[in-house]
């Protein structure tokens, strides 16, 4: 049975999301994180770049929590463009209470590794239309 504790997050993984960080600033881009419940850590699952909302959620699983880091192109009024970073929380009904669990406890060990303080939590089916108006919300 897997164990219910947080996952631990190793030194190559802390080291891809700070360069993930580094990088993030020019294009819209992810980076799919899931925690491996045979070793209790968590490992990148995919790094994605010049991708979509509607891309990303295709990329998602329907029935596997994730995490996502998350950097995407952001217009203002007045013209400037940002690449705001978010740190995504998937957790989709129906992946069982071992995995919500899981997840939610490790949620601001990834957040504290990536140094990424915005997270998103997604419990249930997610939409791009949704997504795109959570990520537009606090800039």
């Amino acid at each position: 049975m897997a164990s219910m504790s947080p996952c631990t997050i190793e030194k190559d993984v802390v080291d891809a999301m700070k360069k993930f960080r580094r990088l993030s600033n020019k294009s819209t881009m992810a980076m799919i994180l899931r925690c491996d419940m045979k070793t209790n850590q968590v490992v990148i699952d995919k790094e994605l770049k010049d991708i979509s909302v509607e891309q990303l959620i295709e990329e998602l699983p329907s029935r596997e929590p994730r995490f996502i880091l998350h950097s995407h192109e952001l217009k203002h009024a007045d013209g400037r463009v940002q690449y705001p970073l978010n740190l995504i929380l998937y957790i989709p009904d129906g992946c069982g209470t071992n995995n919500r669990f899981t997840y939610a406890s490790t949620a601001n060990a990834v957040s504290a590794s990536s140094g990424i303080t915005r997270i998103i939590e997604l419990r249930e089916d997610i939409s791009a239309e949704w997504l795109s108006k959570e990520l537009a919300k606090a800039y």
